[in-house]
C-alpha cells in the first residue's frame, strides 16, 4: 500500500523527466521565435496569464533592452491615452513599455517572475508600482499563489537556491505555507531542506534541473495560446488609437490640462469621482452598504513585506536600478468608507524607508495626491492625471543618466517578524 502511494506521488516527477528526455531528443526545434509585433502585442497584455507564469515570451522580450518592464497589478488593465503604453507610443524615447501584472499579482508573485528572467534582466532599469492594497493582514492567498506562480517558476528557483542564504531559508518557509507548494512532494522535500539551511541532495537537485527543463520545453509548446490570447484582447491596436488622442508635440502644462478635462467627461455619474463605467458596473448598487466597511483595514501588518524585501534582494543581486512608483488613494471613497489616511501615510513611511535604507532612492511617491481630482480613476487606481504623472516621472527615470548602485541589503531585519508587524518609528 505504501509502495502504491510513493508511486502515486512520484508519478508527476517520472511525467516530467520523460517528457524532459522526449523533448530533448525530439528532431525539430519547439523554441517559439516570436515577431516583433507579437513581442508587442504581449508587452500591451499585462493580463496575459501565460506569459506571466511561463516562460518563452518573457524570456525573448526581456532579452531586449529595449523593453522596459514596468512592474505592478490591477491597475496597468485600467488604460487611458495617458497611460505609459498609450503615452509612449505618441512620444517614443527608444524604449516600449512591458507590462508585467494584473489583478491578484503582488511581490510574492513578481519575485517568482523575475527570477525565472533574471539573467535577462541584469543591469536593467525597471518600474515597480507599488499597491498598498497588497500589504493586507494576510497577504497573498492560496487562490493567487496558484494563479500566478507556476511550479516551473518554483523549480527556477530551486535550481539555483543558496540553502546558506538567510532569505532563502525565511522563502522556503513562507512557500510551504501555500498548499499549492507543499502539496508537491519534489517541491516540499526542497524546501524543507532549505528552511532548515541545508543543500537539496543531489538525486532531488537533479529532479528539479529536469523539471525546471520540462516546464520551459512545455511552455514552448503550447505558446500559440498565448499569441491568440493577446490578438484578440487587440491592447496595442487600442493604445495607438488612444495615442492619437495626444498633442502632437509633447507640452506637460498642456497635457495636464487635457488629462482633466478627459477625466471630467467619464467621471461625472456619483459623489465620488469614480469612474463611470466602474460605478456603474461595481458600486451602484451596493455603495450605501458600504459606509466604514473599512474602519478597521491596515496595511502595516502584513507577510508582503518580506515578500517584497526577497524581490528588492534580487534586484539588488541583479545589480538593476528600479523605480518605484506608489499609488495613492480616492479620497472621497476612502473617507466615506472609513480608511484611516494616516495608516496610509504611515504605510508610505514605512515601505520607503524598506526602500532608502537599502539604497533603493529612486521613489515616485504619490500618497499625497489623495485628494487631487482626478488623479485617481477609480478607488485605488491611477486615472488619466495619475497615469500622466505617472508617466512623465518614469520619461524622467529613463532619460536619467546610469548611476552607481550602492545596494545594503539587510533582510535580517526586513525579512524578520519584528519589521512585519511593525507600526511607527520606521527610520
Amino acid at each position: 500500500m505504501k509502495n502504491n502511494n510513493l508511486l502515486k506521488e512520484l508519478a508527476p516527477f517520472l511525467t516530467a523527466v520523460l517528457l524532459v528526455l522526449l523533448l530533448i531528443f525530439f528532431p525539430f526545434n519547439v523554441t517559439p521565435n516570436y515577431s516583433k509585433h507579437q513581442l508587442n502585442e504581449f508587452a500591451a497584455d499585462p493580463g496575459n496569464r501565460l506569459n506571466f507564469i511561463g516562460y518563452s515570451a518573457k524570456a525573448q522580450a526581456l532579452n531586449n533592452s529595449n523593453y522596459l518592464p514596468i512592474l505592478g497589478s490591477s491597475e496597468l488593465e485600467h488604460v487611458n491615452p495617458y497611460h505609459p503604453t498609450s503615452f509612449f507610443k505618441k512620444y517614443p524615447s527608444g524604449y516600449t513599455p512591458y507590462l508585467v501584472g494584473m489583478p491578484g499579482t503582488s511581490p510574492l508573485t513578481h519575485f517568482f517572475y523575475v527570477n525565472s528572467v533574471a539573467n535577462e534582466l541584469k543591469n536593467r532599469k525597471i518600474v515597480f508600482i507599488i499597491s498598498p492594497q497588497w500589504f493586507t493582514q494576510n497577504g497573498l492567498n492560496e487562490s493567487a499563489f496558484d494563479q500566478f506562480i507556476s511550479k516551473g517558476e518554483i523549480y527556477s528557483w530551486l535550481a539555483s537556491a543558496n540553502a546558506n542564504d538567510l532569505s532563502t531559508q525565511i522563502l522556503a518557509k513562507r512557500l510551504l505555507n501555500f498548499k499549492g507548494a507543499s502539496d508537491d512532494l519534489l517541491i516540499s522535500d526542497s524546501l524543507m531542506a532549505l528552511e532548515k539551511g541545508k543543500s537539496i541532495n543531489p538525486a532531488l537537485k537533479a529532479l528539479v534541473v529536469l523539471s525546471e527543463e520540462s516546464w520551459k520545453k512545455e511552455d514552448n509548446l503550447f505558446s500559440g495560446v498565448s499569441i491568440a490570447r493577446s490578438k484578440r484582447k487587440n491592447n496595442l491596436a487600442s493604445a495607438i488609437q488612444l495615442a492619437k488622442s495626444l498633442p502632437v508635440r509633447q507640452k506637460d502644462i498642456l497635457l495636464s490640462r487635457n488629462a482633466i478635462r478627459y477625466a471630467m467627461r467619464i467621471q461625472n455619474n456619483n459623489p465620488f469621482m469614480i469612474n463611470n463605467s466602474v460605478w456603474q458596473k461595481n458600486l451602484r448598487h451596493r455603495w450605501k452598504s458600504m459606509r466604514g466597511y473599512q474602519k478597521f483595514v491596515s496595511y502595516l501588518k502584513s507577510p508582503e513585506y518580506t515578500d517584497f524585501q526577497a524581490l528588492l534582494e534580487l534586484f539588488a543581486k541583479n545589480h538593476d536600478d528600479v523605480q518605484f512608483i506608489i499609488q495613492p488613494v480616492n479620497q472621497m471613497w476612502y473617507q466615506y468608507t472609513g480608511l484611516s489616511f494616516s495608516m496610509l501615510q504611515e504605510f508610505s513611511d514605512k515601505i520607503t524607508a524598506q526602500l532608502k535604507s537599502q539604497g533603493f532612492t529612486t521613489i515616485s511617491d504619490f500618497t499625497n495626491e489623495y485628494n487631487t481630482p482626478y488623479f485617481i480613476g477609480d478607488t485605488d487606481h491611477f486615472g488619466s492625471l495619475g497615469w500622466l504623472d505617472a508617466s512623465l516621472s518614469i520619461q524622467k527615470f529613463m532619460k536619467s543618466k546610469p548611476k552607481m548602485l550602492d545596494y545594503k541589503i539587510n533582510s535580517e531585519k526586513f525579512m524578520s517578524q519584528e519589521w512585519e508587524n511593525q507600526t511607527s518609528n520606521f527610520n
